[in-house]
């Protein structure tokens, strides 16, 4: 399972998607919508942060 955390004008965002995939057009979604400091944590515990710029 992959989180999907971040902020908004509400307060913070937590999701999560099973795949990889489905965060990053999650995360890339909140991105768009104004939230900020979006990040991915996977399964391991790594985070990513960085996949803003990365082409879809």
């Amino acid at each position: 399972m992959f989180e999907i955390n971040g902020f908004d004008t509400a307060g913070i965002v937590s999701l999560k998607r099973l795949s990889l995939a489905a965060a990053l057009k999650k995360a890339r979604e909140l991105i768009a919508d104004g939230c900020r400091d979006v990040q991915i944590v996977d399964p391991a515990g790594q985070i990513y942060t960085s996949f803003e710029e990365e082409a879809a």
